[in-house]
Formats: C-alpha cells, sequence, structure tokens
C-alpha cells in the first residue's frame, strides 16, 4: 500500500508540474487538462480511499505550493476527491470507456465546485482561485477524453507490478 500511494503521489505531482510548465505553453487556450487529477481518480479508484487521500493530500500541497491560492486549499480537494473515488473500489469496475469519462468529468466539477465552495466559505479572493469559467468546459471536455488513456494506463502498470496470484501449491 505504502508503494502505491507513494507511486501514485509521484506521478500526480511530476504531472502537477508538467501540466502547469510544458503543456501550459503548448496548448492555445487557457484550458489545461488536469492530468494529475486523472491520475489520483485512476489510482484512487484502483487502490482505495486510503491510497486516494493521501496522494490526493500530497499532490494538493504541490498545487497550493505552484499557485496563489493559500497552502491547503487544493489539498483539500484533491484530498476529498480522492477518498471519494477511492470509496468506488470494492463497488464498481470502472471498465474500459465509459466510466473513465464520467469520473473525469464528475471530478472535475467536483474540484471546480469545491474550489467555489470554498472561496465562498473563507472569503478568497477571485484571483487566487479559478471558478466556473468558459475554459471550464474544455478542461471538462479534455480530461473526458484523455480519461480512458490514463485509467489504461494506471491499471496496466498496476497488473504489472502487483504480480500474479497463486493458490495452493
Amino acid at each position: 500500500m505504502i508503494a502505491n500511494t507513494a507511486a501514485t503521489a509521484l506521478a500526480g505531482i511530476l504531472f502537477a508540474i508538467l501540466q502547469s510548465t510544458l503543456i501550459s505553453k503548448i496548448i492555445p487556450i487557457s484550458a489545461i487538462p488536469d492530468l494529475s487529477l486523472l491520475i489520483l481518480i485512476a489510482s484512487a479508484w484502483r487502490y482505495g480511499s486510503m491510497t486516494g487521500e493521501i496522494a490526493g493530500f500530497f499532490i494538493g500541497i504541490c498545487l497550493d505550493a505552484m499557485g496563489l491560492a493559500p497552502l491547503g486549499f487544493h489539498a483539500f480537494t484533491y484530498t476529498l476527491i480522492g477518498y471519494l473515488f477511492g470509496r468506488l473500489q470494492d463497488n464498481i469496475s470502472p471498465g474500459p470507456f465509459f466510466l473513465p469519462i464520467l469520473a473525469a468529468v464528475v471530478a472535475t466539477i467536483l474540484k471546480y465546485g469545491g474550489s467555489l465552495l470554498l472561496a465562498l466559505v473563507f472569503g478568497l479572493n477571485s484571483g487566487a482561485v479559478r471558478y466556473l469559467s468558459f475554459a471550464t468546459v474544455w478542461e471538462i471536455l479534455f480530461n473526458a477524453v484523455l480519461a480512458p488513456l490514463i485509467f489504461f494506463t494506471v491499471l496496466f502498470i498496476a497488473r504489472i507490478t502487483e504480480g500474479r496470484r497463486s493458490g495452493f501449491q
């Protein structure tokens, strides 16, 4: 569990840094796909809520350190999203196509809805937090398109690294 959590947090942090530096320069519009969020929900769905919570917290703290939002702002939303999608581990199998797309859309809406709610509760500056906008619609579309690929990659890596279970010998 510790290795899965550390790998998820590290991959999410690396993609958070990548999307805030390189990908933001490549894509001409202001909407950037949130690859760290997609990695978080795919890993949380595979490994459970504890992995989702811990990895979400570290990814969120990294995003807080890179952005203008107060420390703990993104950590709260990503921890909550990691927990919620981790609860799906034993209940629903993600499948190859439809549920990853639905999960990406729901997670992106939860991210912006939670951000808006936190900003309203704590009276945060609108320059530090991005709310629902036209760019959000593009981000939801980008996340929906990339979700099956990210889910497939995370589940493929999980199958390779977990090894085979065997019965009595």
